[in-house]
């Protein structure tokens, strides 16, 4: 989960320049939104890494944690709040009250969803103008570029060899979809594992068919 071992794109440059950023940051609450998969938790690793980072997770904001750091009892450079998409009504006003202590203490806060601020349901009208203000970076579709470097990284990381053309078959033939090259990536490698055959074009074309009528 290191810096290093982010793929940059044209579909995540924003998003990677706004973390190697924080230091600069001129406005102190930034989000990032994209589908599950697409790096926002690998960019909040890079920015723990960075500085003393508090993370929270949205269904959680009701806490004695937060409560501390409201208080300002609790010493972070940088406050996390992950899956704003599942956010609890009763957690609502929490966040609305840390958002407003991020800009009046300029506490550097970075949220992060798979939906944009426009398509979240959130029942207080203050904290929706609230999030709906705030400057969104959106981690988009990957393109050939990344889908190719993340397809071996997915492989690398199991240490499987991958020959390429196996690489040129899948590209064209599976969704510019982050979780779903995953399970496709694991699927594979556990047929290759339990039948103890090279990966070949042969098989990967056998186990696409089957993954795709699965997910149908």
């Amino acid at each position: 989960m290191g810096r290093a071992a982010f793929l940059v794109a044209d579909s995540n440059r924003e998003a990677v320049a706004l973390i190697d950023g924080f230091a600069d940051w001129q406005m102190p609450v930034q989000w990032i939104y994209g589908p599950s998969g697409a790096g926002k938790s690998h960019l909040a690793a890079v920015l723990a890494n960075q500085c003393s980072a508090l993370t929270l997770d949205a269904t959680d904001l009701a806490g004695a944690e937060t409560t501390a750091l409201l208080a300002g009892d609790t010493v972070y450079e940088a406050l996390i709040i992950d899956r704003l998409d599942a956010l609890p009504e009763h957690c609502e006003e929490v966040l609305f009250h840390l958002l407003n202590y991020a800009r009046h203490q300029n506490k550097k806060t970075l949220l992060l969803s798979e939906q944009a601020a426009g398509r979240l349901s959130v029942s207080l009208p203050d904290l929706a103008s609230r999030l709906k203000a705030i400057a969104a970076i959106a981690l988009k579709s990957p393109d050939d570029t990344l889908m190719r470097g993340l397809m071996l990284k997915l492989f690398g990381d199991r240490q499987l060899k991958i020959e390429q053309r196996v690489i040129d078959y899948l590209l064209p033939r599976i969704e510019r979809d982050y979780a779903n090259m995953v399970a496709l990536v694991g699927r594979i490698d556990k047929q290759a594992l339990a039948e103890k055959r090279a990966i070949t074009v042969p098989m990967v074309a056998e186990i696409l068919e089957s993954h795709i009528s699965d997910t149908d």
